[in-house]
């Protein structure tokens, strides 16, 4: 028993803590007695529950998961093609320079009001997304491919290798342990800004549609409100977690394929 506790005790600690956390805001709740501003933990932990008992929180929480997917999935396949292209040509670089640095600067806000204006307010979060994304992506793609070997480079050129031939068969499985930090750093944050962009675009089947209403209706729905947003910050976690965990069983594996290569 004892030696269960110790190998999960930062997991316990963390729980403590949440608890703690919980604790004081049901407090603090409970003194200031508003619940417009402030509603109890155990307002909002029912309600919380009562959402999964609702169809709409599913069809929500769908169309907001497709949206950080594909925003995801568009950014990082441009931000690792761009980032190789920039690491091996430095002209590239800087070209696409002035975006990344417009895309890292711009607030999620203003730009997503912007692009209300000119698309579709389905469209709008998953180009937020790739806003997000690609600039991390591309960054660290093209830092990795500025540090590759030169000696496999020069090797490369002697065989006459293409760019694409080399690319698919040298570059991407050398960046490969970077590509999959990539996605363990980047998914989280994208999931933020795409309910964020959802509230902001007034997003119809989302969970930033379902936070922007309850707090329309905030004299009623402040337990709602809460809860809702409680529903995105687990989203993002959980998925935050399960990625890091993939992420480091690949990397690990990888790790030991790359030994066992050498030694063989």
């Amino acid at each position: 028993m004892k030696e269960v506790l110790y190998k999960n005790r930062y997991i316990l600690i963390a729980a403590a803590s949440a608890l703690v956390l919980f604790g004081v805001w049901e407090i603090v709740a409970r003194a200031m007695n508003l619940e417009i501003a402030l509603p109890t933990f155990s307002a909002t932990f029912v309600q919380f529950f009562i959402l999964f008992g609702e169809a709409q929180t599913y069809i929500n929480i769908g169309w907001t998961l497709l949206r950080c997917v594909i925003g995801f999935i568009i950014g990082f396949i441009f931000g690792v093609m761009f980032g190789i292209l920039a690491g091996k040509y430095k002209s590239v670089g800087a070209v696409i320079s002035p975006i990344v640095a417009f895309m890292r600067a711009a607030p999620v806000a203003a730009i997503a009001l912007l692009l209300v204006i000119s698309l579709p307010s389905g469209v709008v979060p998953a180009v937020i997304g790739i806003m997000l994304v690609f600039p991390i992506v591309y960054q660290q793609i093209r830092t990795a491919t500025a540090n590759i070997d030169p000696a496999i480079c020069d090797v490369l050129k002697e065989m006459g290798s293409g760019f694409l031939h080399s690319t698919r068969t040298v570059y991407l499985p050398l960046l490969l342990p970077n590509m999959l930090s990539c996605i363990s750093a980047t998914f989280g944050m994208n999931v933020k800004a795409v309910i964020s962009a959802e509230i902001l675009a007034y997003t119809a089947k989302s969970i930033g549609s379902a936070i922007y209403y309850a707090k329309a209706n905030f004299l009623e729905e402040t337990p709602r409100l809460f809860a809702w947003v409680m529903m995105a910050v687990l989203l993002s976690v959980i998925l935050e977690w399960a990625l890091r965990i993939i992420v480091k069983k690949n990397t690990q594996k990888i790790s030991w394929l790359q030994v066992k290569e050498k030694n063989s």
